[in-house]
């Protein structure tokens, strides 16, 4: 997750009509820039403003911002706290400074503006995710989790968030409240891989847990194994593509899989199953659903085994 979510920066301030017309085309024009993806242009467009105007708060924020596309951080940092000596009630900057301390792994000092923000306005899901990042990041496990809790009470449907609160639920052990909130995740975003993925591997972690916790030796009366028979749906010797092909069957509400066999060759395969089935007969009977669905043939092979 942490490798994945890119913490949402507050959008550029619009410009107040107390300032003289040449400056405020000036600042348009470095908003243009900005949002065209011409970073370094966008910073010279707010320079030039800066030295028409070094009283603009807004313009040292944006500048800010700007930097923090170019991951100048530093640079970044140093404005923003310009424009809070101007004007200490802006909008957004402290959200802003917290950004931009994460990325330097400061997370106290990114809590400290967070909270800072969070003063100043309490209804913004994003301000309370970000903070919830860096509580992570310090083992602050259950107080990121209050903290998801409230950008979700203020965004129900902020996949990422979902995510994040599954993650750590996970990591606290929870599992099966983990499993639920990644599928909440699934059901708000069914195109999001994020959640479809770490469900599909936190059912594999349990599955083996369950499997290595199982005597050794099986009563007199258990059934044999080799006995049973499951649709294969693919043969892998990437596991990541396996593990595609898997979240796919999951997601259209198929039992999945991945089995894990070495060849003679020593070649680790993945095997995405699907199903047990008592005889090859009840296995047939099945095959046709699944293969309507990935428009390809499954092939029937017994239960744990090539």
């Amino acid at each position: 997750m942490k490798k994945i979510i890119v913490l949402i920066i507050i959008s550029l301030c619009s410009y107040a009509n107390i300032y003289a017309q040449t400056e405020k085309e000036i600042f348009d024009s470095g908003v243009l820039l900005f949002k065209q993806g011409h970073y370094q242009q966008a910073i010279d467009s707010f320079s030039k403003l800066i030295e028409l105007a070094p009283d603009n708060a807004d313009a040292y924020k944006n500048r800010g911002v700007s930097y923090m596309k170019l991951e100048k951080f530093d640079l970044a940092i140093s404005d923003f706290e310009k424009a809070k000596k101007l004007f200490p009630e802006l909008k957004g900057l402290y959200s802003n400074l917290g950004v931009a301390w994460y990325y330097k792994k400061e997370y106290e000092k990114a809590i400290e503006n967070y909270d800072l923000e969070i003063q100043m306005t309490s209804d913004h899901p994003v301000t309370y995710f970000n903070r919830a990042l860096c509580l992570a990041e310090l083992g602050r496990n259950k107080e990121a989790l209050d903290d998801l809790s409230k950008t979700l009470k203020l965004k129900p449907d902020f996949y990422w968030a979902i995510c994040y609160k599954a993650d750590l639920l996970a990591e606290e052990g929870e599992d099966v409240r983990a499993i639920e909130t990644y599928k909440e995740a699934i059901k708000q975003n069914p195109k999001g891989t994020y959640a479809t993925e770490k469900l599909v591997l936190l059912k594999q972690k349990l599955k083996g847990k369950e499997t290595s916790e199982k005597p050794k030796k099986k009563p007199e009366n258990a059934k044999n194994s080799s006995s049973m028979f499951a649709l294969q749906a693919g043969a892998f010797l990437n596991q990541a593509n396996a593990n595609k092909m898997n979240a796919k069957l999951l997601s259209k509400g198929f039992d999945s899989r991945v089995l894990i066999l070495d060849d003679s060759k020593d070649r680790t395969w993945y095997l995405v199953r699907s199903g047990s089935y008592a005889s090859r007969e009840e296995a047939q009977k099945a095959l046709l659903p699944l293969k309507e669905s990935l428009g390809v043939k499954p092939m029937i092979r017994p239960v744990g085994a090539w």
